[in-house]
C-alpha cells in the first residue's frame, strides 16, 4: 500500500511540475521559445490557459492527497512516545540463583586465601565486587521500577 501511494505521489509531482511549467505567465512559460519556438495554444488549442489551469488544481488537490495519505501511513507504522512499554523485561530468576552462587563461591574462596598474600585477598574481593555490580544493580534497579 505504501509503495503504491508513493508510486502515485511522484507521478503526481512530476506531473504538475511539467504542468506549471507550461503555463504562459510574465516569460510565456517553458514552451514560450524553449521548444521550437511554438505557443501553448498552438500545442493544446484555444483553450489551453483554462486546461492548463485545471490541470493544474487537479495536480495541486492529488498532491495534497497523497501527502496526507503517505502521513496516515506512517503515523500508523510508528509508536506513541506517551505510552509506556507493553512489557518490562521478566527478572530471569535462575540467572539472578547462579550469580549469587558464584558469589558465594568467590566468598569462600576469598576467607580460605586468607592466609595467603594480600594479593590474592584483593583480586577475589575485586572479582565478587565486580561480580556484584553485574548481576545486583540490573536487579535492584528493575526492582526498584516495580
Amino acid at each position: 500500500m505504501n509503495i503504491l501511494v508513493v508510486c502515485i505521489h511522484v507521478v503526481v509531482c512530476l506531473v504538475l511540475i511539467i504542468v506549471i511549467l507550461l503555463q504562459a505567465g510574465r516569460g510565456q512559460g517553458l514552451t514560450g521559445g524553449s521548444f521550437g519556438g511554438g505557443n501553448v495554444q498552438s500545442l493544446f488549442g484555444t483553450k489551453a490557459s483554462s486546461f492548463l489551469t485545471k490541470a493544474t488544481s487537479v495536480c495541486a488537490i492529488l498532491f495534497l492527497f497523497t501527502c496526507i495519505g503517505l502521513n496516515i501511513l506512517e503515523v500508523q507504522k510508528s509508536r506513541s512516545l506517551f505510552k509506556s512499554p507493553n512489557a518490562t523485561p521478566a527478572l530471569d530468576v535462575e540467572q539472578v540463583k547462579r550469580a549469587l552462587a558464584k558469589l558465594k563461591m568467590t566468598d569462600k574462596a576469598a576467607a580460605t586465601t586468607n592466609t595467603k598474600t594480600d594479593v590474592a585477598k584483593t583480586d577475589a574481593v575485586k572479582s565478587a565486587e565486580t561480580l556484584k555490580k553485574e548481576v545486583v544493580t540490573p536487579v535492584t534497579t528493575a526492582a526498584k521500577k516495580k
